[in-house]
């Protein structure tokens, strides 16, 4: 990141141009931002694991929706085959 010589906040001037980009006020008034841990590659491990975790869990509610409706339809076709449908 280069070094910027207006505060990144406020616009004002900076006399002395910071890494942060802020001035010495706007320094002690910004908020801390959050680390993100990164990979090799820039991406963010922990919410890519997360989102995955997501997904994994609406598939398999889905398949055992699926496979508790086939079940009820195949008990249903065997009694019908029975005669004992009641």
């Amino acid at each position: 990141m280069g070094v910027l010589t207006v505060c990144a906040r406020c616009h004002r001037p900076l006399k002395v141009p910071t890494e942060s980009g802020y001035g010495r006020v706007c320094e002690k008034l910004a908020p801390p931002v959050p680390e993100v841990v990164r990979d090799l590659f820039g991406y963010d491990v922990q919410a890519a694991a997360l989102a995955a975790q997501a997904r994994l869990a609406e598939f398999i509610d889905m398949r055992v929706e699926l496979a508790k409706f086939q079940i009820r339809r195949d008990f249903a076709v065997a009694r019908r085959m029975l005669g004992v449908w009641s």
